[in-house]
């Protein structure tokens, strides 16, 4: 199941062409202050599985649902009242939305979250990029 505003793969023959053809576009953010139990609400509501972490508009991590599934209550206790800072991927690995999908394909392979973020110019996070958003594209 592609997320929900990404485009179906394209025809056989046809590649897209850049980051933000394959992108889920405009994520949910939380903030590192945000508790875990926010970021739940967001994997929920959003049908996602990685949160991008901004700090005043500036990416700072990623939160995602392997992050708080570790976080069981033996690490801490109250795991839902807890910053996602605590939790989150500081290793953020960015590309822009122009970005071809050759290089997408190369800074996914080196994550271990498998999760990269999209920004603009001016480094806002435009969209999110997933191993699941690529395959369709690579398998196609």
């Amino acid at each position: 199941m592609l997320p929900r505003n990404v485009s179906s793969p394209p025809a056989t023959g046809e590649c897209p062409r850049t980051a933000a053809d394959l992108m889920t576009a405009t994520p949910m953010t939380c903030s590192p202050f945000s508790t875990i139990l926010e970021a739940t609400v967001i994997f929920r509501d959003e049908d996602c599985r990685a949160v991008p972490v901004v700090d005043m508009g500036v990416p700072v991590g990623v939160v995602t649902d392997r992050g708080v599934a570790l976080a069981v209550p033996v690490y801490y206790p109250n795991v839902g009242d807890q910053p996602v800072s605590e939790i989150m991927n500081r290793d953020v690995v960015m590309v822009r939305s122009e970005a071809p999908l050759a290089v997408v394909e190369e800074k996914l392979a080196r994550v271990v979250d498998r999760v990269v973020l999209v920004t603009d110019a001016d480094e806002n996070v435009v969209g999110i990029i997933t191993w699941a958003d690529l395959i369709p594209y690579l398998v196609g």
